[in-house]
């Protein structure tokens, strides 16, 4: 396939009039006035803009399917037997067929991060996957991504109402310092069974696995940085925002990223703290932001991702700067980068054509979507899903 007379977003910043070359699913080249070669298709794109698939780094994508899905809401990423599961894989909670029926790649996305729920203190790593197929083996770009941790109300939400633990933000604090020591303590003889808990989170203080972690205030966040600054290697991902004022600078100088989720509604009372100009001023610092989808994880709508980066677009005003929010950022985020989130020769060819910027009209609308070089989408084409 050659892609030609585009006007290519890379996705990190940069903007060009070039060809795409696509061969055996990759960026195969990029440049001016590239020719066909022999028997290759060639697809002209005058006019249009080429932007990397959106990357979606918090997601259920692929966990709940439609009503006509083989395994229709099932909710396999929430275990709530035992508020800390860290040894857990988010990756056995994906279903292919779930997260193809959802026809993502007709609202931009290519690419998402598969994440146990909210509800538990530790609820286990987070896989990388593609968004179309069958086979979650053939679909995930990456396993061992993070830890998934929380210190929201969820967790008394999801306990409480059980009248067992936790109930209280006292002993969310309490247990999350108690199994990070634990665990910085914890060795392993050949004489004794392995502790699988404490196992999984070693990998996390030593800094093997990133921890990201969800918080609704300030309070915390502070608290949560006041825990982990014991563990100089254990490496932080901060889930939401909320409370942020943008004065934060240790978040820059720890080079700690963001991932910002916006509330599922407005009775969300921890979304009413998010303040974008605040996540702006980190980003101007230098801060690595992630745009996500909503916060919460019912059937939220595909086009979450894409209006997150319009309320963004609506302060920062650079739409290139926007895009990285939601292509290369949240590949970052994800250890992907090395695969896709933006358009560079070797990568995976997830890119999108669009009528026109969709960070900047609300009258874009997508022409073609490719994942790994394959059209899995086109405008005109049957939407199955709501």
């Amino acid at each position: 396939m050659l892609i030609k007379n585009g006007r290519i977003h890379d996705g990190l910043g940069a903007v060009s009039e070039a060809d795409l070359r696509l061969a055996d699913g990759l960026i195969q080249q990029i440049g001016p006035g590239l020719t066909a070669l022999e028997g290759e298709e060639v697809f002209d794109a005058a006019g249009m803009e080429i932007l990397p698939g959106f990357v979606q780094a918090i997601s259920n994508w692929g966990v709940n399917g439609g009503i006509q899905e083989i395994r229709p809401s099932s909710n396999d990423n929430d275990e709530k037997s035992n508020p800390i599961m860290p040894e857990l894989d988010a990756f056995y909670a994906f279903n292919g067929r779930a997260a193809t029926y959802q026809q993502l790649g007709a609202f931009g996305l290519t690419a998402c991060g598969v994440t146990p729920t909210d509800n538990n203190l530790f609820g286990g790593t987070i896989a990388a996957f593609t968004i179309e197929g069958l086979n979650p083996y053939k679909m995930c770009l990456k396993r061992d991504v993070g830890m998934m941790a929380s210190v929201t109300p969820n967790l008394k939400k999801a306990y409480g109402s059980r009248q067992v633990a936790p109930m209280t933000r006292m002993w969310i604090f309490a247990n999350f310092a108690d199994q990070l020591r634990k665990a910085a303590a914890y060795k392993c003889e050949e004489d004794k069974p392995v502790d699988e808990k404490l196992a999984a989170l070693k990998r996390v203080v030593e800094g093997e696995l990133p921890l990201f972690i969800a918080c609704d205030s300030l309070i915390a966040i502070e608290r949560v940085r006041e825990i982990t600054d014991a563990y100089p290697q254990l490496k932080l991902v901060l889930v939401n925002g909320f409370g942020l004022t943008g004065d934060e600078d240790w978040i820059v100088e720890k080079k700690i990223p963001l991932v910002v989720r916006t509330g599922t509604s407005l009775f969300d009372k921890s979304s009413l703290d998010l303040d974008l100009s605040a996540i702006v001023k980190l980003a101007d610092k230098g801060a690595l932001v992630a745009m996500s989808g909503s916060n919460g994880f019912g059937l939220n709508p595909r086009e979450d991702l894409l209006w997150n980066g319009a309320e963004m677009m609506k302060l920062l005003h650079d739409s290139e700067r926007v895009l990285q929010m939601i292509t290369s950022a949240p590949a970052e985020v994800l250890g992907i980068a090395d695969q896709t989130g933006s358009i560079r020769e070797g990568l995976r060819a997830d890119l999108v054509i669009w009528s026109a910027n969709p960070m900047e009209t609300y009258r874009a609308h997508i022409v073609r979507t490719y994942l790994g070089g394959q059209v899995i989408y086109q405008k005109g084409d049957e939407m199955k899903c709501m």
